[in-house]
């Protein structure tokens, strides 16, 4: 086996969970690991020590902690999680009372409980008042074993030649010991925050798709109706001309992809022009300036809007036969009520007399020509050009007399 190879199965038995441990606990499985190994070589190393200086109590009792750890790793890929937990806590309490008792309070053995405390505050087991009182428990025997340390001579001494040595090697280690518990769970933390950051860009990004932005903010502070009335908003209907025949010669895959095409060209111009869009239904496409941002001129820009849309649409050919794609347009302008509706898919909508005219201009419309009420040109005649139509019948309305927008002036 080469050194790479070896080098990345190691790394993939630390890293790489069997396929027994649950999803919610992969991480810890990870850092129970990581520690254990950790523990079972530094309590080797440390009873090698001890066995040098003549302790030799704590010489065995590590022996004993190497044997707890490595039987709390094998417990651990047998999928007893808790008892591999208890079994590592368990000996770090031991550990630290038994090495203060013995060696005296100098070289730091009297911090295991520390090691404990963060121990019982990083696990999926418990609730955090379980983690709190376990904490105070540990923590009140390490202040009466370190009573009891500085009050009494050690069982050993170790020899002044060694003394040096382990203080600081104490002193570095616990450091190393305390990052290694807590880093992976505030990496873990930073990559939760950034997950729920994206999570959340996309809610919002999703949510900005469905409502203008103006009402989503509002729909996110208020849990009330969302219900306005507009003065006067000028609003536009367009339709694909014989999209129907259309779906019955395309694939489906060609059809979508068109309608998309095209949607998305009106969006552009719809953006353009600071205008909203309301909805899609099939073929058909609703889009209003004036609101919910008002607008000094919405049936200016609504004409503006509409020629462009127009242009743009021509743009694209039916796949098949290679003739342009052509729309009718309707356009209307008044007073509307707009607002949200639903809870379980939300709908910006608009609602009023001149939200039906509309769809009737452009229900009752030309292939490829912008129908408008009469008032609606005359208020326009200065800035833009209109074809006189002459009366039609409207649905629910009567005889209409309308024209078409055919350009700017």
């Amino acid at each position: 086996m080469s050194a790479v190879t070896a080098r990345q199965t190691i790394v993939e038995w630390f890293t790489v969970p069997p396929a027994h441990v649950p999803d919610d606990l992969v991480r810890y499985y990870i850092y129970w690991k990581v520690f254990y190994v950790l523990g079972a070589a530094g309590h080797f190393l440390t009873g090698l020590l001890f066995w040098q200086n003549g302790v030799t109590f704590m010489a065995l009792f590590n022996i004993f902690s190497v044997i707890l750890f490595v039987s709390a790793l094998i417990g651990l890929d047998r999928g007893y999680y808790q008892l591999a937990f208890w079994g590592a806590i368990t000996e770090l309490v031991l550990h630290g009372i038994a090495a203060t008792v013995c060696v005296g309070f100098q070289y730091g053995f009297q911090n295991y409980p520390f090691l404990v405390g963060i121990l019982l505050f990083i696990q999926p087991f418990y609730s955090l008042r379980i983690s709190i009182l376990g904490t105070g428990v540990i923590l009140a025997s390490a202040g009466l074993v370190m009573a009891y340390s500085v009050t009494h001579d050690p069982i050993y001494l170790i020899p002044e030649s060694q003394r040096v040595f382990l203080s600081v090697t104490a002193m570095f280690t616990w450091p190393v010991y305390v990052l290694l518990m807590v880093l992976p769970f505030v990496q873990a933390s930073a990559r939760a925050e950034q997950e729920v950051a994206a999570a959340y860009a996309e809610s919002e990004r999703l949510l900005l798709n469905i409502l203008p932005a103006p009402i989503a903010a509002r729909l996110k502070e208020t849990e009330g109706m969302i219900a306005d009335d507009y003065e006067r908003v000028a609003i536009l209907f367009a339709d694909i001309a014989g999209f129907t025949q259309m779906s019955g010669r395309l694939e489906p895959a060609q059809l979508v992809s068109l309608l998309n095409d095209v949607f998305n060209a009106i969006d552009e111009v719809v953006a353009r022009y600071g205008a909203e869009k309301i909805k899609t239904i099939g073929d058909a496409y609703m889009v209003v300036a004036g609101l919910p941002i008002e607008d000094p001129d919405p049936d200016d820009t609504i004409s503006q809007l509409a020629l462009d849309m127009v242009d743009a649409v021509a743009n694209f050919k039916d796949p098949l036969s290679g003739e342009p794609v052509q729309i009718r347009v309707g356009i209307n302008s008044g007073a509307v009520v707009a607002g949200v509706i639903g809870k379980r898919k939300f709908a910006y909508d608009l609602w009023g007399d001149a939200v039906n005219v509309a769809a009737r201009m452009e229900a009752t419309g030309e292939i490829g020509r912008i129908q408008v009420p009469d008032e609606f040109a005359a208020a326009l005649q200065d800035r833009f050009t209109f074809e006189p139509r002459g009366e039609i019948e409207v649905k629910g309305k009567g005889k209409m007399r309308t024209s078409f927008l055919v350009g700017r002036a």
